[in-house]
């Protein structure tokens, strides 16, 4: 602005500028104005509306990588609409914002043409065999091109982990149970990484429950649990312990189980 005080009946020009090099399409963006005008607030806020003209346009800005296992690799394209009339060329990539949810996905970006001419950015990602597995992780690719219109090109990376080991069901629920009886509910652990599975050790606190292990196949075990003949009668309230192994990684698992023994 030209001048901040202005006298009753004067008017003056708010000028705003954006930097454009990471936006496509329509933006909008809003301006908050702080005053000292009475007989309302003081605050009166522009909203500045602009459509970015590029000439380079993703088929999407977010790539959605799913169900990914510690250890493998996986690879996503996105369709470039070039109007540069000259082949893009993607001279590097860096990673913007929250930096330390990609360090257990090292990336390799590259850019593939079909034989028709169009063009594609190619992600991989590998996550890590040892990382600690949480359920999603997300972070920005910025892409550096040799566009003057959009120098940088910006892709959200969203990443939905799938753990190693499969359990179900989570809990258990085992009301109106007679003493003796072998096979009530079953639990079942599945890898899911190829790698086969053992079952380590299996307890709980009350002595309650019996525990047969069934191996459908070497990804997959059933563990039936049963009541133990001389269980307390009454209702009950304790967890299950399960260690399996996966490959050469123990995997601890926690089971609530509630309900109640009869005769």
């Amino acid at each position: 602005m030209e001048k901040t005080a202005f006298l009753p009946g004067e008017s003056g020009t708010i000028k705003a500028y954006f930097n454009t090099a990471h936006y496509n399409g329509s933006v909008t963006k809003t301006i908050q104005v702080y005053s000292n005008t009475y007989g309302g607030g003081n605050i009166v806020r522009l909203r500045l509306k602009a459509t970015v003209v590029t000439d380079l346009k993703p088929a999407r800005t977010s790539i959605y990588f799913r169900n990914v296992v510690p250890g493998k690799s996986y690879t996503e394209r996105v369709f470039i609409e070039n109007n540069m009339h000259k082949p893009l060329e993607i001279k590097g990539h860096s990673i913007v914002g929250n930096v330390n949810a990609s360090r257990n996905f090292p990336l390799k970006v590259g850019l593939v043409r079909s034989k028709d001419g169009k063009e594609y950015v190619s992600v991989t990602l590998k996550a890590l065999k040892n990382m600690p597995v949480l359920e999603r992780r997300s972070f920005t690719l910025s892409l550096e091109t040799n566009s003057t219109k959009m120098p940088k090109m910006n892709l959200f990376i969203i990443i939905k982990m799938q753990k190693p080991v499969l359990v179900t069901p989570i809990s258990l629920f085992m009301f109106g149970n007679h003493q003796g009886v072998k096979r009530v509910r079953r639990i079942q652990l599945t890898s899911n990484t190829g790698n086969p599975l053992e079952i380590v050790s299996i307890h709980s606190k009350a002595k309650i429950f019996t525990f047969e292990t069934v191996r459908e196949d070497e990804k997959t075990i059933d563990i039936w649990i049963g009541i133990r003949k001389d269980a307390s009668l009454g209702v009950f309230n304790d967890i299950i312990q399960i260690v399996a192994k996966e490959g050469k990684t123990d995997h601890k698992f926690s089971i609530p189980a509630r309900g109640s023994v009869i005769k």
